[in-house]
């Protein structure tokens, strides 16, 4: 079993929602890369070094908080130089990501009963 970790998304000023999860994926992908190979057998690669990042989990939340998230995920989330983002991402104890401007673009709820709700999320980081 892979070591807890805990993905805190901060959707407004001090308004937060903390996902504790134990298959956190982070996809890294090169935007903007292309790599070309020449007629004389040589590869040629440009960068110009935007990465994006995709986070997703699974987590067990209360019907409480899949009520906020669902309240916040559906109105107008103003998208700015600070929030939505994920400020912390807690591994096996040590704060090892912060601050990453993203976007929520998936939920998917599973009623799990007693009031405790099944959620799959996945953002997007915002690339400047």
């Amino acid at each position: 079993m892979a070591d807890e970790a805990q993905v805190i998304y901060e959707y407004s000023a001090g308004n937060t929602i903390s996902f504790k999860t134990d298959d956190l994926m982070i996809a890294y992908k090169r935007l903007f890369m292309t790599i070309t190979s020449r007629p004389d057998g040589k590869i040629y690669v440009d960068d110009p070094g935007k990465a994006q990042r995709t986070f997703s989990c699974n987590s067990i939340i209360s019907g409480a908080t899949l009520n906020t998230l669902n309240t916040v995920q559906t109105a107008a989330i103003t998208y700015d130089a600070t929030y939505p983002r994920l400020t912390t991402i807690y591994f096996a104890g040590a704060t090892t990501i912060t601050n990453v401007e993203v976007a929520l673009i998936e939920l998917k709820a599973t009623d799990q009963g007693n009031g405790f709700w099944s959620v799959d999320v996945t953002f997007v980081e915002r690339v400047v």
